[in-house]
């Protein structure tokens, strides 16, 4: 694999990008980095990860693809609950359509917030759509699906994955952020290198599987790695969304996708994936752009 007019077009626009690794057949076929390949928060890129967690706790029998929300929280809510709460599943979350118009804990809007029960926070939020009906992008959804998970088994996401993903992908002593009380986040905070991310593409590439050992369920992934709702945006973010991943414009092309260019590529036809790890605060479609330009069509 030749990574040199990659890296050449990716200087050329400078694009702040720490590093590439390129997978092909089971194998690492090219690399190339501008920076020592240390962990960095992947933000975004976290919610594939947790993703994984409710396909392995669905096979475990602990949650359910239709199961109603509120039956986990009730404890959690402050009155009855409206007929919009009533209707939200496991499935809205992992498609980012519980019924908000718009994210309610992304980012900095997370650090503000008064109250430090985010469950509870987002539960009581006014919902303006049937959930299920429009996309809204929010890491809300993705830490609900943590705290249910944690509820359910006593444990947290991170601790949950740690025997069951986390070390049979060859990734130690993983960090990820949490909550004021103690729920991993889910939905950003999880921090790893490129070669990680890319070792996680290949169990993704090969149906949940690595190095002989079924980690997630195949059943589960072949849905979560499927358009499941239309969103809106520039190109590659426009091309649908599964259960916390986004399909790309090349076909049979997804990715895990990450805040400033952190990006786990999956292509299905090429039997490949692209790990990159960046911090571009304004352009990371012309990292993708470069992945199609001066990366695919060496995969053949």
């Amino acid at each position: 694999m030749q990574l040199r007019t990659f890296a050449d077009k990716i200087e050329k626009k400078g694009l702040n990008v720490y590093g590439v690794v390129v997978r092909q057949h089971g194998q690492e076929i090219g690399a190339h980095h501008w920076r020592t390949d240390e962990r960095i928060n992947i933000h975004s890129l976290s919610k594939s990860f947790l993703s994984c967690a409710v396909g392995i706790a669905m096979e475990e029998g602990l949650i359910g693809l239709d199961e109603q929300v509120i039956a986990c929280f009730e404890d959690k809510l402050d009155g009855a609950p409206d007929a919009y709460l009533e209707k939200l599943t496991v499935r809205h979350l992992l498609t980012m359509s519980p019924g908000h118009s718009k994210g309610i804990l992304l980012g900095e809007g997370r650090d503000a917030l008064e109250d430090e029960d985010w469950v509870h926070y987002f539960l009581n939020y006014k919902m303006d759509f049937e959930p299920g009906t429009r996309f809204a992008y929010d890491t809300g959804a993705t830490f609900l699906l943590s705290a249910m998970l944690q509820r359910k088994t006593g444990m947290t996401a991170l601790a949950y994955l740690k025997p069951r993903l986390f070390y049979p992908l060859g990734i130690r002593n993983p960090q990820w952020f949490t909550s004021p009380d103690g729920i991993t986040l889910g939905g950003g905070g999880l921090h790893l290198n490129t070669r990680e991310i890319s070792r996680f593409g290949q169990m993704l590439l090969d149906g949940g599987k690595y190095e002989g050992k079924q980690l997630v369920p195949e059943s589960y992934l072949a849905m979560a790695t499927k358009k499941q709702i239309d969103n809106e945006g520039t190109p590659d973010w426009r091309c649908g969304y599964g259960f916390q991943f986004w399909m790309c414009a090349p076909q049979n092309v997804y990715r895990g996708d990450g805040k400033n260019g952190q990006y786990c590529i999956v292509c299905k036809d090429q039997d490949a994936v692209v790990a990159i790890t960046a911090h571009e605060e304004k352009d990371m479609q012309g990292i993708l752009d470069c992945v199609w330009d001066e990366i695919l069509p060496q995969l053949g």
